[in-house]
């Protein structure tokens, strides 16, 4: 695999971490100031949101060690790692289309930039992920 597959596609997917992990807390600091047209989510939604979170960074944690390390690579029996990196792929091509959804209906200006630049990364981590798998899938079973 190139330089891109092992050294930058882990550093995109670390920093999908940061900025998801950033976005959690400036919304958990910042007040709700739509609370009086709104109802409080239950408890049951904000566990879901919760735990669907901490799977997405999970897998993203999880496919740059894949990606970036070769111990990890050793390591992991191959059925996970061809499982893992192909859901972490498919799910980084979800991530590429809701950014360009957005981009699409939304206004110009810096959101915009920032959501091709998102869509963009997700799918070099998606195309590095699946070609990744291809290639775990041609090796000769050990």
């Amino acid at each position: 695999m190139t330089v891109f597959h092992r050294r930058v596609v882990p550093v995109l997917l670390l920093g999908q971490v940061a900025y998801v992990a950033l976005l959690e807390l400036a919304f958990t600091l910042v007040p709700d100031t739509a609370e009086i047209d709104h109802t409080d989510p239950s408890t049951s939604s904000a566990v879901l949101y919760a735990l669907l979170v901490a799977v997405a960074l999970l897998a993203m944690i999880g496919g740059a060690a894949l990606l970036g390390s070769a111990r990890a690579r050793e390591r992991t029996p191959r059925a996970l790692h061809v499982g893992w990196l192909s859901l972490l792929g498919l799910g980084e091509l979800a991530i590429a289309v809701m950014f360009l959804r957005t981009v699409a209906t939304g206004a110009s200006g810096p959101d915009a930039l920032i959501g091709v630049l998102a869509s963009v990364a997700s799918c070099a981590v998606a195309w590095s992920c699946l070609t990744e798998t291809g290639a775990v899938l041609r090796r000769t079973p050990a």
